[in-house]
This record gives C-alpha cells, sequence and structure tokens, in this order.
C-alpha cells in the first residue's frame, strides 16, 4: 500500500501502532484522510483487511455483518461485508449475502472503533453508531476481534 500522507504506510503499522496513532491524530487528520477518496479507500480497505487476521471466533459462529462507513466524500457510503463463517472470516467489498446485522457509523467513528479508542455502548447509546438487525450480536461483536490496545 502507498503511504498516505499524515498517516504512513499502514501495512507497516502494527495493529497497536495504528491504535496509538488513531488515539493522538488530530482531528483534522482523520478529515483529511477520509475526505480523500483514494486515501479513505486504502485506510478502510487496510483495516477490513486486518480483520481476517484478527478474528478469533469460534466454531459455532456463523454470520454475516453489513459496516456501512457513512460520509463518503460525494455523498453516499463505503459498504463492506464481514462473513463469520466458524473459525474463518472474510470480508467483501460488495455486499452479496443477507446480513445479521448492519452497523452504521462515519468513518472516524469507525477507526476508533476498530482501533480500541472507542467504547461501542457509548458509542451506540451517543448515536454514533447505529444498528439494524440483530442488536445482542451486534454487542458483542467486538469480543470476537482482538482489538489493538493504544
Amino acid at each position: 500500500m502507498a503511504a498516505i500522507e499524515g498517516f504512513g504506510n499502514l501495512s507497516e503499522f502494527s495493529p497497536s501502532d495504528f491504535a496509538k496513532l488513531v488515539k493522538t491524530a488530530p482531528k483534522e487528520l482523520f478529515a483529511e484522510v477520509l475526505n480523500d477518496p483514494e486515501a479513505r479507500t486504502a485506510v478502510l480497505d487496510e483495516v477490513f483487511g486486518r480483520m481476517r487476521n484478527e478474528y478469533k471466533g469460534g466454531k459455532s459462529t456463523k454470520a454475516v455483518i453489513h459496516w456501512k462507513i457513512l460520509d463518503k466524500p460525494g455523498g453516499g457510503y463505503d459498504h463492506y461485508e464481514t462473513v463469520l463463517d466458524g473459525t474463518e472470516c472474510t470480508v467483501n467489498k460488495e455486499p452479496v449475502e443477507e446480513p445479521r446485522a448492519t452497523i452504521s457509523l462515519n468513518g472516524t467513528e469507525f477507526l476508533k472503533l476498530a482501533s480500541g479508542n472507542a467504547s461501542p455502548p457509548v458509542q451506540f447509546m451517543t448515536g454514533k453508531i447505529k444498528i439494524k438487525g440483530d442488536l445482542g450480536f451486534a454487542a458483542g461483536l467486538s469480543s470476537l476481534f482482538n482489538i489493538p490496545k493504544a
């Protein structure tokens, strides 16, 4: 992956280093990266790509989650799908399966969530994250992944 102005080459960051970057980055940097279509795609693809390696689900876990990352430049949202099937997690940029839950949030809140720099219950209670579908499953979703700590 090419270097992203202000973020550097994310593929060289460990999960904990990425969490530290998200924790300390100024709001202006998030806005700059998330408003640049190429940088935004690179960052989101890197984060979703890492989900495969950070998944720690069990044999009985089977679910599809749709992610709507709002505030896409030019309107709309980025749409990703994670498919949890036993011990495997796959990610699709074009959702194809019926979701058990759909999670909608803006890019900054997504990066905070994925890097362990936000509390999912607080994000939900303050309206920063919206969930359609199985709310109970979505509430426990973070326990299925190794979430980095800053």
